[in-house]
């Protein structure tokens, strides 16, 4: 197990390569510290941010999770994208949509009727309910559309 390297009077560099100590270690598990430069300033600075002699950072930078979208933060998505036609004005995302559904066959007449209604509330005859959206984009959702 590799030790800390955060601890008080540790010799460090700054990305602009000045030199300073440790000097108050403010929260030791995410490396936020005081650093007291040769210059007289004091600053707070993260230990990602800083190097030890060697050149190494004193913690290994924050890595970003990477967030994947499930299928329900799809339909949801896609929703809202379909509600947009109740604005009632040329939208590129409602045309993208209305270009897409013009190309589904299907013998699902529940399905028919929903982008049936999405083409009147695109021409602004109507409107989409959001629970007629929910079922349209969870049809879009689960065959790729």
């Amino acid at each position: 197990m590799r030790t800390s390297k955060i601890n008080i009077g540790t010799k460090v560099f700054n990305k602009k390569n000045q030199e300073g100590t440790i000097t108050i270690i403010i929260t030791k598990s995410t490396g936020y510290v005081e650093v007291t430069y040769l210059n007289g300033t004091v600053k707070k600075e993260m230990a990602f941010n800083l190097f030890d002699e060697n050149g190494e950072s004193l913690k290994a930078t924050p890595k970003a999770k990477k967030q994947t979208m499930t299928i329900s933060d799809k339909v949801e998505s896609t929703k809202q994208g379909l509600l947009v036609v109740n604005n009632h004005h040329h939208d590129s995302l409602v045309d993208a949509y209305m270009e897409a559904l013009n190309k589904v066959e299907t013998e699902n007449t529940f399905i028919n009727s929903l982008i049936d209604t999405f083409a009147k509330a695109s021409i602004g005859n109507g409107r989409i309910s959001e629970k007629q959206a929910y079922y349209l984009a969870k049809f879009m959702v689960e065959n790729n559309i």
